[in-house]
């Protein structure tokens, strides 16, 4: 089996991070034993049982509602999900060690049920990094088993992952059970607990920020494009390149400059009543006849006001929405974007603001077709040098599940768009 560039180092600190989780997990543990009741001649066994019971029920309606919410999201945002699931796992270690300290005299606040709250939160908080961790690890796997050179076995990868995390937390236990006891005071235990805590964050930090993910999301599609204009067309980063100036926890929506600077975001998937409220500009549908996607500014984007300078200022930031038709492709969606990048990127440097809303939209629909143009004109290029540089852009994922709507059609008829919404 071919091993991706990426994939030794991200093993090793991954294996790491797995370590200092379990001796920090062995800290929690006792504090959890202790708030049980172990060591306390007045608690019973029910009263353990019972709180058991509620954390469990905690943690299964989070992981309920957590993966209605976000589930969709997980195989396209891999690496801020895989980072996320540490931080959902440290906040619960952290809570579950400072649990006895609520209950503690020296504590400032006496609130009933605070202590219990605190073991709730902490089970929702692990819910949701079992969510979090399952889908991301999944799509990392998946990018492991899928080298560029070669062939992968999911299968393998999985049971050698399992292995190395079960010989991992065997021992890190064993480790811990020898450090653990010389941990007798409070001020021992959360320093230990706190520089456990830091080391995982920065180690599981590093290693997901090494990964090279092959795949389009949206803010990796988002830079290559950036590049590749910049560059006037003549070539595109690596996946490794990419990965260097990927952000983690960034804002998959948006669009940067070359400073790093939003310039603005993008809905892909919006219907078009959502989009469209009052008035509609025929002369969009002309502009996109031939194309399977419309695009177009939010409402709130063509109005403006004047400013303290006497300059027009757009009365909100810009935000653009894709409204996809029926039989779209994944070309079609990284096409989509691609103009979607290009027209935020010509609506900041060169504004169209005016306090008259048909001059907006004059200026907004004119500029929409200039951008059409340049930018269909250099996609095809675009793709070809794509798949030179190793990227797969035939599993595109720049939307997170199903669109809300797909417009089946949409004719204007007696001054009054009609559309047919195909909802997923």
């Amino acid at each position: 089996m071919t091993t991706a560039n990426d994939e030794i180092s991200y093993q090793v600190l991954n294996a790491l991070q797995a370590f200092c989780n379990s001796l920090a997990s062995l800290l929690s543990s006792r504090a959890v034993l202790e708030g049980f009741g172990v060591g306390d001649p007045s608690a019973t066994a029910t009263h353990a049982l019972l709180l058991t019971v509620v954390q469990d029920v905690f943690g299964r309606l989070t992981t309920i509602f957590g993966a209605y919410l976000f589930g969709s999201s997980l195989v396209p945002e891999a690496k801020t999900y895989r980072f996320l699931a540490d931080v959902l796992n440290d906040a619960a270690v952290i809570l579950d060690t400072l649990s006895p300290l609520l209950t503690s005299p020296s504590f400032p606040l006496h609130i009933p049920g605070l202590r219990v709250s605190a073991l709730c939160i902490s089970a929702s908080f692990r819910a949701l990094c079992g969510i979090a961790a399952g889908g991301s690890k999944a799509a990392i796997t998946l990018h492991f088993a899928t080298p560029v050179n070669g062939n992968g076995d999911v299968g393998d990868l999985n049971a050698k992952d399992s292995s190395k995390e079960t010989v991992l937390a065997l021992l890190g236990m064993l480790l811990g059970t020898l450090i653990v006891p010389h941990l007798s005071t409070p001020s021992l235990t959360y320093g230990a607990l706190f520089l456990l805590v830091a080391l995982h964050l920065i180690i599981n930090y590093l290693g997901v920020r090494g990964l090279q993910l092959r795949s389009l999301n949206r803010q990796r599609a988002g830079i290559a494009w950036r590049i590749y204009r910049s560059s006037g067309g003549s070539k595109v980063p690596s996946p490794a390149q990419v990965s260097r100036i990927e952000k983690v926890l960034g804002q998959p929506d948006v669009f940067r400059g070359d400073s790093g600077s939003i310039m603005g975001r993008c809905t892909i998937g919006s219907s078009f009543s959502d989009v469209f409220h009052d008035r509609f500009p025929v002369r969009l549908l002309e502009i996109f006849q031939q194309e399977r996607y419309l695009l177009w500014y939010d409402h709130q984007c063509l109005y403006a006001h004047s400013g303290h300078d006497g300059q027009h200022v757009r009365s909100a930031p810009l935000h653009l929405h894709i409204l996809l038709k029926e039989g779209y492709s994944n070309d079609d969606l990284l096409k989509a974007w691609c103009h979607a990048a290009d027209a935020c990127r010509a609506a900041t440097s060169n504004p169209w603001t005016d306090t008259v809303l048909d001059e907006m939209e004059d200026g907004a629909l004119s500029q929409i077709r200039t951008t059409l143009q340049d930018s269909a004109q250099a996609f095809s290029g675009f793709v070809t040098l794509l798949h030179g540089a190793g990227w797969n852009t035939d599993d595109v994922a720049l939307t997170a599940g199903s669109p809300k709507a797909i417009l089946a059609s949409v004719e204007p008829g007696d001054g009054v768009i009609k559309e047919s919404r195909k909802v997923r």
